[in-house]
């Protein structure tokens, strides 16, 4: 096993956060976030001891951005 490194600055309902594999933002109250980061954009929501946690990759983030945007061109 590795070394690992992650370091979380809380701003309220607004974190950052620092880990090996970059920089990452999340926003939300305690059960329920969302994070937006290297990895793409993660939806986290639990309370004792049942989660759900959904993730759409960057690629998809990426794919889904360049389509609206030629949506939105062609109008």
């Amino acid at each position: 096993m590795g070394w690992s490194y992650h370091k979380s600055i809380n701003l309220g309902i607004c974190k950052l956060n620092f880990s090996k594999s970059g920089v990452s933002v999340s926003f939300g109250v305690k059960g329920l976030r969302v994070s937006l980061g290297p990895k793409g954009l993660q939806f986290n929501a639990g309370k004792g001891g049942v989660r759900y946690n959904k993730t759409v990759s960057s690629k998809k983030l990426k794919s889904a951005v360049k389509t609206g945007i030629k949506a939105v061109k062609k109008k």
